[in-house]
């Protein structure tokens, strides 16, 4: 007979506030942010705009000299770096780097952040692949893909007992994380995530793809919320964060079929992902990790 969990609901209203005062993006990043979305912008803007960083600069030129891109080593400015990831990519990738730090302030003692760290990084590689395949934003997918489970980090650094208990629970009883979030804490990571990144002021599509990955619609065309929905059960299948507890979520029959993704294409898309994933670890993943 299955226990009933001690309920360990969590107060919404301190966790508004605690989503609010969490540091803001730096200011470089936000400009970026802006300048990217922009229909028409001046590559020298955006050189300028990134050299106000320097940490930031030399993680671009780091990423534009990663085998990813062929170019290994024949990048020496942010200029040219620019010009081969291409600004959309770079909006992203930016945003990626900056958040390296963001995440090293902000975790607790349950959620081991090398692991964490690990499939985010594998998402976001996952769900930019499928966003190509299907003709969307392949940046802002990556975006999704990198942030979709940054509302666990919230609940793990501000309530690391009950995110143990929660995390215990899932484990205990073969369950998503989403669903004993709920039913012990009466709020779960994909509503935090969605509060964090409006915090953060990232695009509504990006925000939708946070809230919904756990809950794709059952209708309508195709959308992020599908792709972050299938790259996180297809890096949890990779192994990709390595955890001793990794288990891959159900995908959502609609959403799969949204992405029209048929057998044949998937030995090449998998090996794509991880090739890609491998590429970008050294380059984004914290310095630091959590003892």
């Amino acid at each position: 007979m299955t226990s009933i969990p001690t309920l360990l609901t969590l107060d919404r209203e301190a966790l508004a506030r605690d989503i609010r005062a969490l540091p803001s993006l730096p200011t470089v990043v936000q400009e970026l942010m802006l300048l990217v979305r922009q229909k028409e912008v001046q590559l020298e803007a955006i050189s300028n705009t990134l050299r106000l960083d320097q940490a930031l600069s030399i993680k671009v030129l780091q990423l534009a000299n990663s085998p990813f891109y062929g170019l290994s080593g024949r990048i020496g400015s942010v200029r040219d770096a620019i010009n081969i990831l291409g600004l959309r990519q770079l909006g992203s990738l930016v945003i990626a780097a900056a958040l390296t730090v963001q995440f090293e302030k902000l975790h607790g003692k349950s959620l081991h952040m090398d692991s964490f760290w690990r499939h985010s990084i594998g998402c976001a590689a996952a769900a930019r692949q499928l966003a190509v395949h299907v003709g969307l934003d392949s940046a802002a997918a990556f975006t999704a893909g990198l942030l979709h489970d940054v509302g666990r980090l919230v609940v793990d650094s501000h309530y690391p007992l009950e995110a143990a208990q929660a995390i215990a629970w899932a484990e205990e009883h073969d369950m998503p994380h989403c669903e004993a979030e709920h039913t012990l804490l009466g709020i779960d990571h994909t509503e935090l995530g969605e509060w964090v990144c409006r915090h953060w002021r990232f695009s509504s599509d990006v925000v939708e793809a946070i809230a919904g990955h756990h809950r794709p619609p059952p209708a309508g065309p195709v959308s992020l919320i599908d792709v972050v929905h299938a790259a996180d059960a297809i890096t949890h299948a990779l192994d990709i964060a390595g955890a001793a507890t990794e288990a891959v979520p159900c995908v959502n029959p609609m959403a799969w079929a949204r992405l029209n993704l048929h057998e044949d294409d998937l030995p090449a898309l998998l090996a794509s992902i991880e090739s890609e994933f491998n590429d970008l670890l050294a380059v984004l993943r914290p310095a630091k990790e959590t003892p």
